[in-house]
């Protein structure tokens, strides 16, 4: 089979289904009752075993025994399999979202992928001359200077350390093996640009802070995005003419300005990160409306020097508490989107050194500390030059999957039989029409409802607990791996094509090699009903500063279902244009796909990205299809 064969495919489809008509437009299934847990199609684990043909002797055995050791025999066997399940059902558990949805279960081996051999979380960073530095293949990445000061000096000699170790395992002992922040002389590292790293430091004792070099992803202007424009504005200007032509000349060239700028846009949210740089667990609040303590909301807790995440708008306030008295205030915050990287800092770095090094005999947790402030003061750097908050953690390597290029509105990318549309640069937002057939997103709604929807839930952070907010979410979804149909195994099969990635990174055990990992979650199943809808978020993840690969949302694959007359459009709020100051808003229509990318090129993760559900405003519902596809792998 192969992904093109739209067609084949949905009548194979029809041969497998009950009789039924299928129109042009999609039929949604009749409603049904409301699914419990226990109606679930997830106890398989526990399902009793088929009697062998040794019953008769078993049975006669046991005739001898007393009943009561039977029964005790039973207990003991019961609890083991209690046991095994339960830790079979944990090591499914994968890192969860950072500024929205939970999760489904994925079972992740600890081995690497093929594609991550070689993989350096300081690949993209460089402490020798700038004239070294390697061009780039794209116009929109621009080189930057970064200062680290000599004190971080033992916090990257063990980052280039533990980048030559081949697992997990041995990357997080070598990480956190720094001896209490004290560099050491005589470490096997081979990297060019981590002796360029210690030549600054040995050779230059006059200079108290080392330089680097890196890149950062620069936007698009006005006339990048729009070169029609652009080109017809300067071809008027060169036109001579009498004093009408001139006039005329003038007024053209007045219009084609004000088509090349961006409209003030109605929405005003961003990303705001908070890092905990203390060594207590602290829970972190909205003030909510009015800014009393009843109507103060809860985002999530925030473990010793890790981070959370919230999409937020100018002047909201925050403030963080105690794990145990949520009544006293540690710290208050206003946010606007200059200030959208925010770090709870109790003590001074000496004062933290003291305490953990001295009182608590900690390194490790240390080392840790020293990592966050290590990403403080490069965030510093990156935002004076790029303009952006920097929401990623540093280091982080470039995108190692392939990003399709939005150059302009209009852009055409041809794949087999679909064509990508670019409907927005900044951010990068693709329409393919046609993705599925009329017939197949009838089967998915199916399969949808059939495996039972639950109300959609939200998260802060991959350590936070996942929480209900209708007034945020107000969906219900459910999620069907790769191999519950051959329709969803013929979906991941067409997402691989479309985003010019391995098709067996996307969720399959690969037989010859160690493609263990996935780069693709579940596909999500999301039905809206009338005046649901899902307020502006973003996709991407932040993981823990100490997570190798630092993987994160990449790209997201929406599928529209059905289509839906009132309402429901998906809403790019921030979405660079010049005609619209709500942003970018696409219509649903059975079938139709969107292709957007949550990360930037130099690593970082778009906030732009911002997307959201209107409020379905008629009767029908709407049902869509989310698959969310990782770089450089899940967790």
């Amino acid at each position: 089979m192969t992904t093109s064969s739209t067609k084949d495919f949905s009548d194979r489809l029809l041969d497998l289904r009950p009789s039924s008509s299928f129109g042009d437009k999609v039929d949604e299934p009749d409603p049904i009752k409301t699914f419990s847990d226990d109606e679930e199609d997830d106890n398989d684990d526990s399902q009793s075993m088929n009697d062998n043909d040794d019953d008769d002797d078993e049975e006669d055995d046991s005739s001898k025994v007393p009943f009561w050791k039977q029964h005790l025999v039973a207990i003991v066997i019961a609890l083991i399999a209690s046991i095994a399940g339960h830790l079979y059902n944990q090591s499914r558990t994968p890192a969860s979202s950072f500024y929205n949805t939970f999760l489904p279960p994925l079972e992740n081996s600890l081995e690497p992928h093929d594609h991550l051999d070689g993989f350096r979380r300081t690949a993209n960073i460089s402490f020798c001359l700038k004239e070294t530095m390697p061009p780039m293949a794209t116009g929109r990445l621009k080189l930057m200077d970064f200062y680290i000061s000599k004190e971080h000096f033992p916090t990257l000699q063990y980052m280039y350390l533990a980048d030559q170790e081949g697992t997990m395992d041995t990357y997080q002992n070598a990480l956190n093996n720094n001896h209490g922040g004290e560099w050491i002389d005589d470490l096997n590292i081979e990297d060019s640009q981590y002796q360029c790293l210690l030549d600054q430091y040995h050779n230059k004792p006059q200079n108290i802070k080392l330089k680097g070099h890196t890149y950062y992803f620069t936007d698009p202007t006005m006339e990048d995005i729009y070169p029609e424009l652009a080109a017809a504005s300067s071809i008027g200007s060169l036109n001579g003419g009498g004093v009408a032509k001139t006039k005329v000349l003038a007024v053209s060239s007045r219009e084609r300005k004000r088509k090349l700028q961006q409209p003030p846009l109605t929405f005003t949210g961003f990303a705001a990160k908070f890092v905990n740089l203390s060594s207590k667990t602290v829970l972190l609040f909205w003030d909510g409306k009015g800014g009393h303590d009843s109507s103060k909301r809860l985002v999530a807790e925030i473990a010793p020097f890790e981070s959370v995440g919230t999409a937020t708008t100018p002047g909201q306030s925050f403030h963080v508490t105690p794990l145990y008295d949520a009544a006293t205030a540690l710290q208050r915050w206003v946010v606007t989107a200059d200030t959208a990287l925010i770090f709870y800092e109790p003590m001074t770095p000496n004062e933290m050194k003291r305490h953990l090094l001295e009182e608590e005999n900690d390194p490790k947790t240390y080392a840790m500390y020293q990592r966050q402030v290590l990403n403080q003061a490069f965030a510093r750097d990156y935002t004076v030059a790029s303009k952006r908050t920097w929401l990623a953690n540093f280091p982080r390597q470039f995108p190692m999957h392939y990003m399709h290029p939005a150059q302009y509105i209009g852009q055409e990318h041809v794949i087999g039989d679909w064509t990508l549309k670019v409907a927005s640069v900044t951010p990068r937002v693709f329409i393919i029409d046609n993705f599925l057939t009329p017939q197949e997103c009838h089967e998915i709604i199916r399969l949808g409802v059939d495996k039972g929807l639950k109300p959609s839930t939200l998260h802060a952070s991959a350590t936070a607990r996942e929480t209900n907010d209708t007034a945020t979410r107000s969906s219900s979804n459910t999620w069907l791996a790769r191999d519950t149909s051959y329709l969803t195994e013929d979906i991941y099969q067409r997402a691989a094509k479309l985003t010019n990635i391995d098709e067996d990174l996307f969720q399959k055990f690969h037989e010859t090699s160690a493609q263990h990992h996935s780069i693709a979650e579940s596909l999500q199943i999301v039905r809206y009903r009338k005046g649901e809808e899902y307020t502006p978020h973003h996709d991407f993840v932040s993981p823990s500063i100490n997570n190798r690969f630092q993987g994160t949302r990449f790209a997201t694959l929406l599928i529209y279902l059905n289509t839906v007359e009132e309402g429901g459009e998906t809403r790019f709020p921030r979405a660079v244009n010049n005609y619209n100051a709500a942003g970018l808003e696409i219509s649903p229509n059975a079938g139709t796909a969107l292709l957007f990318y949550n990360m930037l090129e130099d690593g970082n993760v778009d906030d732009l990205s911002q997307h959201g559900s209107n409020k379905i405003l008629g009767n029908a519902n709407k049902w869509v299809a989310n698959l969310w596809i990782w770089d450089p792998v899940i967790g």
